[in-house]
């Protein structure tokens, strides 16, 4: 369907820069969680999340 769109060149482009893409993804996503409060991020990941329960 993306080959109807444009042409078979940029459809080759984007299959070879997909790897990279994804990767300074998870670059961009770590750095984020890494500026932000990590606390509040880390809370939701499952084995994690059970050290920063808030204590009442």
């Amino acid at each position: 369907m993306l080959s109807k769109l444009v042409g078979p060149r940029y459809v080759q482009l984007l299959q070879n820069w997909t790897p990279t893409l994804v990767t300074w993804g998870a670059v961009g996503g770590t750095g984020l969680v890494w500026i932000t409060d990590w606390k509040l991020v880390l809370q939701y990941v499952p084995y994690i999340g059970g050290k920063y329960k808030a204590e009442d």
